[in-house]
């Protein structure tokens, strides 16, 4: 019976070395990739195999003994219990959230792309087209003059006891869309596009409509407090959505099932973000963004929310790229 090459055995144990001494970190296995996290799979059972043949056919000492010493870091690795309590959850929001942020920023980027590219389209057309809102939802162009008889002089139009009770709302309405956005995107896509593009046409042509009443600084000033988190985190949902059409539509070397497992991993991630990143905009859309403030105030209170929230995603969590770069697969 033929056998292997000794190169592709020894380039086996090569490789699975390499991603033992990245995984022997403090974070064990969450230093890996999704992709690496296969490949470890994959080179732990060759390699096993490799030592049970050695072992019956009765190899030299040194190489059992090497095998056995792989064999055991690779198998330590992979059934040590997972860290939980707030060790998890710390290391949950220092590093995995905002690296998975990242590594899917493209996508992000698109899905942010779409929305505001709605957003444009449906402004335009509100300008030539007033009744256009009611093309979009019967009833809807009735809401700009509902917000700018709510925004008109910066009136108390929310009353302070109230105000926990709207956040909750907010926050389950803006969870619900980024869920419909999320969860229909297996449908290769096409839902989770149709749901952004439609909520940026709805933007837009709202915000076209009230730019044009006397109540559009106190409007500006009331949405983009909260608007600075919501709008991309939306965006952020939308992105673990194509993430799961994609691996349907493409699943590259992988079977449908295994992309799937691996995107649908990571767009978890994604969405436990949104749902953090939504309960804070929820929170600042129903306690403060109502409140009697000059507007001028709102505006830098949204400047510093904005600065925070882009210097948690591009910069928490950066760590030294290992010494040696890991070969290709």
């Amino acid at each position: 019976m033929a056998q292997s090459p000794p190169t592709s055995a020894a380039s086996s144990r090569q490789r699975l070395s390499e991603l033992v001494n990245r995984a022997s970190l403090l974070r064990g296995l969450r230093n890996l990739t999704d992709d690496e996290l296969l490949e470890f799979g994959r080179l732990y059972r060759r390699v096993a195999s490799e030592l049970s043949h050695a072992r019956t056919h009765g190899a030299n000492a040194s190489e059992v003994e090497q095998l056995n010493w792989l064999v055991g870091r690779a198998h330590g690795l992979l059934y040590v219990s997972r860290s939980s309590g707030w060790f998890g959850i710390r290391s949950f929001f220092r590093r995995e959230l905002p690296q998975t942020l990242r590594r899917h920023g493209r996508l992000i980027a698109l899905a942010a792309s779409i929305m505001a590219g709605a957003a444009v389209v449906g402004a335009l057309i509100q300008m030539y087209r007033p009744d256009f809102l009611d093309v979009l939802a019967p009833g809807l162009s009735g809401a700009v003059d509902s917000l700018a008889a709510r925004h008109s002089g910066g009136r108390d139009w929310l009353p302070a006891d109230f105000r926990p009770v709207a956040s909750s709302l907010i926050m389950t309405n803006n969870i619900q869309v980024s869920i419909l956005a999320f969860s229909t995107g297996i449908l290769l896509c096409i839902p989770t596009i149709l749901v952004v593009a439609y909520n940026g046409l709805v933007l837009g042509a709202l915000a076209a409509g009230i730019s044009h009443t006397p109540a559009a600084i106190y409007f500006w000033s009331f949405v983009t407090p909260h608007g600075v988190i919501e709008l991309p985190s939306i965006a952020i949902a939308a992105a673990a959505g194509l993430l799961l059409g994609l691996a349907v539509i493409a699943p590259g070397e992988y079977s449908r099932t295994d992309a799937l497992r691996v995107a649908g991993r990571q767009a978890a991630v994604l969405m436990m973000g949104v749902v953090v990143f939504l309960m804070v905009a929820g929170t600042v859309e129903g306690l403060f963004s109502p409140a009697i403030t000059p507007p001028a105030v709102k505006f830098a209170v949204a400047w510093v929310l904005a600065l925070g929230f882009w210097y948690y995603i591009l910069a928490v969590g950066r760590e030294r790229a290992p010494a040696t770069a890991a070969p290709a697969p």
